[in-house]
């Protein structure tokens, strides 16, 4: 299970953390409406503020649009007063319609997800503001490409589960397609040491 501080290396030069939000409503089985309003709890606002405190001074927040993560990453926002907010696109990964699941909950969602984890179509798009698994590498990539020019920065960034668990996989294959094969690999291991409500992921390098 991965640790709120376990490492990576690449070359030295930067540092960036990977911050998963804080316990959501979904989190804990509750409906919601949009992928984008699901708030914290009780629990993941006090996970908020205990990150701020432990966290080191950044020179850079970047933060997910996504509720959530927003609530997760203001008590670091107001703490380092000094430090750039950005918003990034490291929002969350919304595979399924959410038009057509607003109001339901993960688990009433369950079999339809597996239905799209199934059928393993990078291309795929369930409409509604869904997005496919295509357009998330894509985000990543970005998102990358963003990291590297850092220049040894300290970056703090706000995020989500899917997201960080897509985020170092195409860290760790930068030239593969966005092909069906692809897409397995991520889908065979994106439950597999899951970063937990809270977590962080130390990078020490800006990926390159």
């Amino acid at each position: 299970m991965l640790t709120p501080r376990q490492t990576i290396e690449p070359k030295p030069a930067g540092e960036v953390l990977l911050i998963r939000h804080g316990e959501s409503e979904a989190n804990i089985g509750l409906p919601s409406d949009t992928p984008q309003g699901i708030p914290l709890t009780a629990r993941g606002h006090q996970q908020a503020r205990q990150l701020a405190e432990s966290l080191p001074a950044p020179d850079l927040i970047a933060v997910s649009s996504y509720r959530r993560a927003r609530q997760t990453a203001e008590p670091s926002i107001r703490l380092f007063s000094q430090a750039v907010v950005e918003t990034w696109e490291v929002h969350e990964f919304t595979y399924l319609n959410p038009v057509l699941y607003a109001g339901t909950t993960e688990a009433e969602r369950g079999r339809f997800a597996k239905d799209y984890w199934q059928r393993c179509d990078p291309l795929w798009n369930d409409g509604g503001g869904a997005e496919s698994f295509a357009d998330l590498i894509a985000r990543c990539d970005r998102t990358l490409e963003k990291l590297r020019h850092m220049n040894g920065r300290r970056v703090h960034v706000f995020t989500h589960g899917y997201f960080i668990k897509a985020l170092l996989l195409r860290w760790q294959h930068q030239r593969a397609s966005f092909d069906k094969a692809f897409m397995a690999l991520f889908r065979d291991g994106r439950k597999i040491n899951p970063v937990p409500n809270g977590g962080v992921l130390r990078l020490l390098a800006s990926p390159g």
